[in-house]
């Protein structure tokens, strides 16, 4: 039986559960806590469950008895941590298309709901509890958030973007704008759709962005963007909350004489995601007041260094080679082969260039951690060879690589993310008052980061999922 079949049943079970209004008092007892926020362990301690939340956390007594009502795991040499929060995960997604209208070639994305499903059962079994979807077709994301949280299909639980705000459109993933009332028009549009953040693309100027965070804000609506017509700096200032992907991609932040020749990479697109970081000077008094000024206004940053690494590192089948890319459809598998993917059009030296940066964009995510700037762990899953959960463990391996200390990425993949999501008061740590969103790890995270991949049980809402 496959792995996505196994999860299928028991997603089933677990939603069947909740439609019942199934409640379980659940113990575990005598299991090591991780405190993600003191980044340390508690040793032998029983954690307590009622109705979804943690009522009690208590030092075990071998002599203590439990209510026979109650489900009781036995936690003996088992670490317990906060479920994992992804914050960049996109499930309204399927194979990009090209074709031609008017003489023109349009981008648009086929929308796959067996692919939807798929993330949401592979996120689940990965330890992930909680996920963003930073845009896509908007009643699609909408949907999906609504159908995980009323348990009508096995996911995390979803907060969301829509349709994502750019002047060039993407057919089901980008909603052209041209003018700041096109902005206000199609922020206030989303709002009454039902999402919970806007999502602000490459292309948008100072104005656009300024707009857009405003009438964001005054509808109560979180701000998220990848930049590059307008610089992170800029953005910052004019308020933003939370800026995507670790690669700036402005060349304002570039010696002028490199500045040509970033823009001629351009023109091959990804080739600029490497070409920043040969001509950047970290040094540089720009990139120093940037990250002063990402602190100082509280900007968070979602980096997804795992889809950067998979394209940098392209050539070397390792991402390819996942087995669980065989979980996924059919069709999004053959169209990152045969279509869409970052490395088109790259040649061995492209590959031994940008593998050959890849310290400068570990120096920069250190940088970053270092100036104390909240991040966060997202993947950008469903883009090419980003497989959802999976690729969570990669982004959190490669911030250790990174030099970040293990424990600060465990805050990372849990109570941060809850923090960019407004939910840490519920979520992201196991505490008495909290949701119940858990998991049973075979081994102490803290001493090897690896180890977040050795799960053996995975409690959602005070659910075992097994």
């Amino acid at each position: 039986m496959k792995l996505s079949q196994i999860i299928y049943l028991s997603s089933l079970l677990l939603c069947l559960l909740y439609q019942d209004g199934y409640s379980q008092s659940l113990i575990i007892n005598n299991i090591t806590v991780v405190d993600v926020e003191k980044k340390k362990t508690k040793s032998s301690m029983d954690v307590y469950v009622k109705d979804g939340m943690i009522t009690r956390l208590s030092k075990h007594e071998k002599s203590r008895t439990y209510p026979s009502e109650s489900k009781v795991i036995d936690g003996s040499g088992r670490f317990l941590m906060p479920g994992f929060i992804d914050t960049h995960a996109h499930f309204a997604m399927g194979p990009v298309r090209v074709s031609v209208e008017n003489q023109k070639p349009v981008l648009s994305i086929e929308l796959d709901t067996l692919l939807t499903k798929v993330s949401g059962e592979l996120m689940l079994s990965h330890g992930i509890t909680t996920a963003r979807d930073p845009g896509g077709h908007t009643q699609s994301t909408v949907s999906t958030k609504h159908h995980f949280r009323k348990n009508l299909r096995a996911g995390p639980e979803l907060y969301v973007a829509g349709s994502i705000l750019d002047t060039s459109a993407f057919k089901n993933l980008v909603t052209a704008v041209k003018t700041e009332v096109d902005v206000i028009n199609e922020v206030r549009s989303q709002k009454n759709a039902g999402v919970d953040f806007v999502k602000l693309y490459t292309s948008l100027g100072p104005d656009m962005i300024a707009t857009a965070i405003k009438e964001a804000r005054r509808l109560g609506l979180g701000t998220v963007a990848h930049l590059h017509g307008t610089t992170w700096t800029e953005a910052s200032e004019l308020g933003i909350d939370n800026i995507v992907h670790i690669i700036p991609g402005s060349d304002y932040y570039l010696a002028e004489e490199n500045r040509k020749e970033y823009q001629q990479s351009l023109v091959w697109g990804s080739k600029a995601f490497f070409k920043w970081f040969e001509l950047v000077d970290l040094k540089d008094v720009k990139i120093k007041k940037l990250l002063k000024t990402l602190k100082k206004n509280g900007t968070s940053i979602d980096p997804t260094l795992v889809v950067f690494h998979a394209a940098f590192f392209g050539n070397k089948n390792s991402y390819q080679s996942n087995e669980l890319l065989d979980e996924l459809p059919q069709s999004i598998t053959d169209n990152w082969r045969n279509l869409f993917n970052f490395n088109v059009g790259w040649t061995e030296e492209d590959f031994d260039l940008a593998q050959s940066v890849w310290s400068k964009v570990e120096k920069f995510m250190y940088m970053i951690y270092e100036e104390g700037i909240l991040l966060t762990a997202g993947t950008d899953a469903n883009n090419p060879w980003i497989v959802p959960g999976d690729s969570f463990h990669q982004e959190l391996e490669l911030m250790v690589n990174a030099g970040i200390p293990t424990s600060e990425v465990l805050k990372i993949g849990t109570i941060n993310g809850a923090k960019l999501l407004g939910v840490d008061k519920r979520l992201g740590s196991v505490s008495v008052g909290k949701e119940a969103d858990l998991v049973i790890l075979s081994a102490n995270p803290l001493l090897d980061i690896k180890n977040t991949r050795r799960i053996e049980r995975v409690i959602v809402n005070g659910v075992i999922l097994d």
